[in-house]
C-alpha cells in the first residue's frame, strides 16, 4: 500500500467525515452573520471607489473654476501664456486629458489663437487651435459645440458625452465661463476621456464587478459595454432599479449584467450630478463567507485533536527512515556529494525518494565537475581574448593630442567594443602635407574580425604612397583582401584624404554609411558609397567625391552601430537622429563631436549598445 493511500485512509477520510459533519451544523447558524458583513464591505469598498472618483472630478471643477476666475482678471492673456496654463492643467489631474480656452466673439487677443487646446497622449502633450481646426475639419465652429455652449450663458456645467475633439474617443467636458464685466469673454473646458474613466469604475477585492455611471435623464454616461454609452437605462436592458435605486443602497439583482445574480450597490457622485452603480457578483461576495466558514469549522478542536493523533500515529511509523534520509541530506550540504541512503527499501514514495536522491547526488557530483572543466576553458578562452583585445588597442592610434605637429586640423577618433575584440577600427597618417584617415567596420565582431581588420590596416598603409591615388589604393587593398578570405567576411569602410594647408577632400566609400558635413553651420549627409563592400568583388570598381572643409568647418564618419542603436519601443536613432543630436556650432572640438556621437547612440539605447561604437572627425581649424 502506497504511503499516499495510507495518508488517505488515516487522514483525509476521517477528517473530511468530521469536518462535513461541522460544516453541516455550523454553516446555516454563522451564514446569515458573514454575509451581512460581507455585503456591507461591498457597499464601503463602492463608497471608497466613488469618493475617488468624485474627488478627481471635483478637483478637476476646481482647477477649471480657478483657472475661469484668473482669466477674468487677466486682461492681457496671449498665446503663449494660454497655452502654458492649459499645459498645467492637464498636467496636474490625472483624469483630464484635454484642456481649452475657448474666446467668445469679440473678444480674446486679435492675434493669438481663438481656442486654443491642449490634449495628453501618455506622456506626451499636444495642442492645436481648436477654431482652426474645425474650420479645416469643415464642421460646425466651435461657438456651436457642446462643451462651448455648456458655458455660454454664464453657468458652469457638464457636458454628455460626446466624440472628441482632436483625439478619438468618447469623453464628458465641465465648462466654466470667463466673466468680464458682466458678460462671457471666454469658456475654459477640461475634457475628461471615459475609457480611461471606466477602468478606474474597479471595486477593490471584486476583480470580475463592473462598474457603470448614471447621469441626468437616466442615461448612461459610462458602461463596459461603449455601445450603451448615452443610452437610458431602461432601453439598455438594465434593470429599471438603476434609474430608481437611492444612493447609499445595496440591491439584488437576479440576471444582470451577465445573466447571473449580481449585488448593485450605488453611490452618488454629487459634483457631476452622477450616480455610480457597481454590480458585483453574488458568487464573489457568497465565496468569501463559505470560505471563512469552513476555515472556522476547520479549527475547531475535535477536529483537531482527531487531526494530531492521526498524523501522530502515521508519524512514528515514518521517523526512522525520514530520519536517515534527513542524516544523508545533511552530509551533501555539508559538502560530501558521496551521501547515500542505503537501509530504505520501502516500495512506497518514500523508498522511491531515497532510490532518487541517490541518483541524484551521482549527477550531481558529475555535474560538479564537468561545470569545473568549462569554467577552467573558459577562463582560459576570457584569458586569450583579453590578450587579443590588448594587442588591438595597441595597434589603433594613441596619441593625444592627436597630430600635435599639425595644429591646423583638429582629429579625433572613438572606439568603444562591443566585445573583448571589436569589429571596428580606425587609422590615420599623415604624408607629404596629406592626412589620410580610415574608419571601416568588419562584419561581425570578435577574434575572426579583428584579424580582417588588423590585414585590412596593414595593406591600406602599405599600398598608400604619394604616386598611387586615392581609388587605386582601395581597389588594391580590395583585391588583396578578396584572396584570403576563407571565412567571407567582408569590410564596409570610407577612406579620406586631406590637404592639411587648403582644406581639400578626397573621399571613397566602400558600402559604408553616408558621411556627414558641417558646412557653414549646416550638418547634412555627403552622399552615398562610392563602390561595393571590401572582401568581396575582386575586381570592384570605385569612384571619389572631392570637397572643401572652410576654417571651422568638418567632415565626421561613423559606424552602424550608432546609427542603429534602438531605444526601448524598438526604434532605431538613425542618420537623422545622429545630425538632429550633434551640435552645429563651429567651436565644438573634434573630440567632443565623437564622444557625442557615442553619447546619442547610449542615451537612445538605455545603456551600453550590442554592438561597435565608432566614430572618427576631421575638423579645420
Amino acid at each position: 500500500m502506497t504511503l499516499r493511500l495510507r495518508f488517505m485512509l488515516l487522514v483525509v477520510v476521517p477528517l473530511s467525515a468530521v469536518f462535513t459533519l461541522l460544516a453541516i451544523m455550523q454553516f446555516d447558524a454563522m451564514r446569515d452573520t458573514a454575509m451581512a458583513a460581507a455585503r456591507e464591505h461591498a457597499l464601503l469598498l463602492t463608497q471608497a471607489t466613488a469618493r475617488e472618483i468624485e474627488g478627481e472630478l471635483a478637483k478637476a471643477v476646481h482647477v477649471a473654476n480657478a483657472g475661469a476666475a484668473a482669466l477674468a482678471e487677466a486682461w492681457e492673456v496671449d498665446g503663449e501664456r494660454a497655452w502654458g496654463l492649459l499645459k498645467q492643467l492637464v498636467v496636474e489631474i490625472p483624469l483630464v486629458e484635454g484642456a481649452s480656452i475657448a474666446w467668445a466673439p469679440g473678444h480674446g487677443s486679435g492675434s493669438g489663437p481663438r481656442a486654443p487646446y491642449v490634449w495628453r497622449r501618455g506622456d506626451e502633450i499636444y495642442q492645436a487651435d481648436l477654431d482652426v481646426a474645425y474650420r479645416e475639419a469643415g464642421g460646425t465652429p466651435y461657438t456651436e459645440r457642446d462643451w462651448y455652449r455648456a458655458a455660454a450663458d454664464g453657468v458652469s456645467g457638464w457636458t454628455p458625452p460626446y466624440q472628441g475633439p482632436v483625439f478619438d474617443g468618447l469623453l464628458v467636458s465641465y465648462s466654466s465661463p470667463v466673466i468680464r464685466e458682466g458678460e462671457v469673454s471666454a469658456v475654459v473646458s477640461l475634457d475628461v476621456p471615459l475609457v480611461p474613466l471606466q477602468n478606474q469604475l474597479k471595486i477593490g477585492g471584486f476583480a470580475e464587478a463592473q462598474g457603470f455611471l448614471v447621469g441626468p435623464g437616466d442615461r448612461f454616461i459610462s458602461n463596459p459595454d461603449p455601445h450603451l454609452i448615452m443610452e437610458p437605462v431602461k432601453a439598455s436592458g438594465a434593470p429599471e432599479l438603476l434609474a430608481v435605486a437611492s444612493p447609499g443602497s445595496l440591491q439584488r439583482v437576479s440576471d444582470w449584467p451577465d445573466g447571473e445574480p449580481h449585488i448593485v450597490a450605488f453611490e452618488p457622485i454629487p459634483t457631476a450630478d452622477w450616480v455610480f452603480a457597481a454590480a458585483i457578483a453574488e458568487d464573489d461576495i457568497v465565496g468569501p463567507v463559505r470560505t471563512q466558514l469552513m476555515w472556522n469549522i476547520g479549527v475547531l478542536v475535535l477536529g483537531g485533536l482527531v487531526m494530531s493523533a492521526i498524523v501522530l500515529g502515521t508519524g512514528l511509523r515514518l521517523t526512522g527512515d525520514i530520519r536517515q534520509l534527513s542524516g544523508a541530506v545533511g552530509r551533501v550540504r555539508a559538502g560530501d556529494l558521496s551521501a547515500r541512503v542505503d537501509r530504505i527499501r520501502r516500495r512506497d514514495e518514500l523508498g522511491t525518494l531515497a532510490r532518487d536522491f541517490n541518483r541524484m547526488t551521482r549527477q550531481l557530483a558529475d555535474t560538479v565537475e564537468q561545470a569545473a572543466q568549462e569554467q577552467a576553458a573558459r577562463q582560459a578562452v576570457e584569458q586569450e581574448l583579453g590578450v587579443a583585445a590588448e594587442i588591438q588597442q595597441q595597434m589603433l592610434p594613441h596619441e593625444h593630442p592627436v597630430l600635435p605637429d599639425h595644429p591646423e586640423v583638429d582629429l579625433f577618433a572613438v572606439n568603444v567594443a562591443a566585445r573583448h575584440v571589436a569589429g571596428d577600427f580606425y587609422d590615420y597618417w599623415v604624408r607629404d602635407g596629406v592626412l589620410t584617415v580610415v574608419l571601416a567596420d568588419v562584419a561581425g565582431s570578435g577574434m575572426p574580425a579583428a584579424l580582417v581588420m588588423v590585414r585590412a590596416m596593414t595593406l591600406l598603409r602599405q599600398n598608400d604612397g604619394s604616386s598611387v591615388d586615392l581609388i587605386d589604393l582601395v581597389a588594391r587593398t580590395n583585391a588583396a583582401l578578396c584572396r584570403s578570405n576563407e571565412r567571407q567576411l567582408f569590410v564596409t569602410g570610407v577612406v579620406i584624404r586631406y590637404d592639411l594647408q587648403s582644406g581639400a577632400w578626397e573621399l571613397v566609400s566602400a558600402g559604408h554609411l553616408p558621411a556627414i558635413v558641417n558646412h557653414g553651420g549646416q550638418i547634412v549627409e555627403e552622399g552615398p558609397s562610392t563602390g561595393p563592400l571590401l572582401g568581396v568583388v575582386p575586381d570592384a570598381r570605385y569612384s571619389s567625391r572631392a570637397g572643401q572643409l572652410d576654417p571651422g568647418d568638418w567632415i565626421g564618419l561613423y559606424t552602424d552601430g550608432i546609427t542603429e542603436a534602438r531605444s526601448a519601443d524598438g526604434e532605431m536613432l538613425g542618420t537623422d537622429g545622429l545630425i538632429g543630436g550633434l551640435p552645429v556650432e563651429r567651436g565644438v572640438s573634434a573630440e567632443d563631436l565623437c564622444h557625442g556621437g557615442i553619447g546619442l547612440a547610449e542615451t537612445w539605447h538605455g545603456g551600453s549598445v550590442n554592438d561597435d561604437l565608432s566614430m572618427l572627425v576631421i575638423r579645420r581649424i
